[in-house]
């Protein structure tokens, strides 16, 4: 399924909520959240969103292009908090499931890189979606790091 199609659902303008912690053993902390999901250049999907750490707002954008006919998806990711200054690439596919599915890394200070393992992007029930990061320490299990749910549309 091209990521056009498969994210069709989910294109719009939406509220929600991001969640996200630093290691597995703090606690989420929320924040509103906004996101705009549109075309772009007829096969690709961008996504841009909001949120906050704490009274400072953070942005984002991922831009997702494949699916059929295709090698899979790939998808370039920049973050306000995440990733800056620099952008990270992703690849991935899109499962039978419509959720899009993502791995990249990311250079550590001192030994192997770590895995910003796994973004998964799909439709909710009822309307909206979802964006799950999870991140991989070297050595451990991945964890979920962030969890963003829009499910009202604006």
């Amino acid at each position: 399924m091209r990521i056009v199609e498969c994210l069709a659902p989910v294109l719009g303008q939406w509220q929600g909520v991001h969640r996200q912690r630093l290691l597995p053993t703090d606690e989420f902390v929320a924040s509103d959240a906004t996101a705009s999901v549109t075309v772009t250049a007829r096969e690709f999907v961008s996504l841009a969103y909001t949120w906050s750490d704490g009274d400072a707002p953070q942005e984002g954008l991922l831009l997702l292009s494949g699916g059929s006919g295709q090698e899979g998806v790939s998808a370039v990711w920049v973050d306000s908090w995440h990733s800056s200054p620099a952008w990270m690439l992703f690849a991935g596919s899109v499962g039978e499931d419509s959720v899009v599915r993502l791995t990249g890394s990311y250079a550590a200070p001192e030994g192997p890189d770590w895995g910003w393992w796994q973004i998964f992007v799909a439709p909710v029930e009822g309307g909206g979606g979802r964006m799950t990061m999870l991140n991989l320490v070297p050595g451990e299990a991945p964890y979920e790091a962030v969890e963003a749910v829009y499910d009202h549309r604006v």
